[in-house]
């Protein structure tokens, strides 16, 4: 029913209306997409203020932006795409807006996530084929490419990649030397805060890493998001840790994080976007989990550690904190030492 060989496929949209880090691990799908059909032309759909992770991709020739705007931007948004006539359309979620623009496109090949029920009725009627995914231990950028499975797609593993410019390489190279840290000086970007705070780790605690990092010749530089949450738990760690580490918290724009990330020796912190970046960037990873599933959304790197506490049979509960309350004991559990050894285990130790 509309599905040709991937063969025969010229133009394919990949759409994905998720947050920055899923818009990056998208990137699996798209390598294995190119890899199946190398003269495949590849858009993709995205949040705008997601597109940084894909921009710059070679697997991926177009990045189109979306915004939930009015009807006068929706019109224009479908106008663009009916006009790449698109021989296959995949949504990577279970959303009810990107099951609907798959179809607005026209493709004839509409692939989806079985909505199993959920959303408007007939939903699935709008796909030529849904596939059921399911968190079954693997990673979720494995598990999202069971997507390409009635094209014939199977790869063995994913490979997630992220791309810096040589001028956003170059602008962040400067700001670390007005900083004193020279060329391959050792840097560690600690990034500890999320925009979900049941994520985040104690405030003395993370104080207390970026003071051993220090401590052992690492220059350490401190990141976070813009939000203003963010920013006050990020400036409340630096106000607890003794003076020394960089202060980039909200100052980086996404491109400008990778280029850090790729110039940095390690990054420690939490299950969040910039984990997924530097695992994509091939940087030494040690990151904290808790209620989160780490085997579904850990750091997809074989340079990486995963921290978790010991003793509670609950995790992974996948809630926003015990009870509700915006905080989980089973992240705030991890001692200061199950950091430092995991980061002597990755990087090596000593001060």
């Amino acid at each position: 029913m509309g599905c040709i060989g991937i063969n025969d496929m010229d133009r394919a949209l990949v759409i994905k209306l998720r947050n920055i880090g899923d818009v990056l691990l998208s990137s699996a799908l798209f390598r294995a997409l190119k890899q199946a059909r190398p003269g495949l032309w590849t858009s993709a759909l995205v949040p705008a203020g997601t597109e940084d992770m894909l921009t710059g991709n070679p697997d991926v020739d177009e990045v189109i932006t979306t915004t939930r705007g009015g009807f006068v931007e929706g019109a224009r948004l479908l106008k663009r795409l009916r006009s790449r006539r698109y021989d296959l359309a995949i949504n990577m979620t279970e959303g009810d807006r990107g099951a609907v623009l798959a179809f607005a496109s026209g493709a004839p090949c509409r692939i989806g996530v079985d909505p199993a029920g959920k959303g408007f009725i007939g939903k699935a009627r709008l796909f030529s084929r849904v596939v059921r995914l399911v968190e079954d231990g693997r990673h979720k950028a494995l598990i999202d490419m069971d997507l390409l499975g009635p094209l014939g797609i199977r790869p063995d593993g994913a490979h997630v990649g992220l791309f810096t410019s040589r001028a956003q390489d170059a602008r962040v190279e400067k700001m670390l030397r007005d900083a004193g840290v020279g060329p391959g000086a050792p840097l560690a970007v600690v990034h500890p805060t999320s925009r979900w705070l049941f994520k985040c780790w104690r405030d003395e605690a993370v104080a207390e890493v970026i003071d051993y990092l220090e401590g052992r010749g690492m220059r350490v530089a401190l990141t976070s998001g813009p939000d203003g949450r963010e920013l006050e738990k990020a400036h409340g760690i630096l106000s607890l840790a003794k003076p020394g580490p960089l202060d980039l918290a909200g100052m980086l724009t996404l491109k400008e994080l990778a280029a850090l990330l790729k110039r940095s020796t390690l990054f420690f912190g939490v299950d969040t976007a910039p984990m997924h970046m530097a695992a994509a960037l091939g940087v030494p990873v040690v990151a904290l989990f808790g209620p989160s599933d780490h085997r579904t959304w850990g750091p997809l790197s074989d340079r990486a550690r995963v921290v978790r506490a010991s003793g509670f049979d609950c995790m992974p509960c996948r809630r926003d904190g015990c009870g509700g309350s915006k905080k989980s004991a089973c992240l705030e559990a991890i001692g200061v030492d199950d950091a430092v050894r995991a980061i002597e285990g990755l990087v090596g130790g000593g001060r």
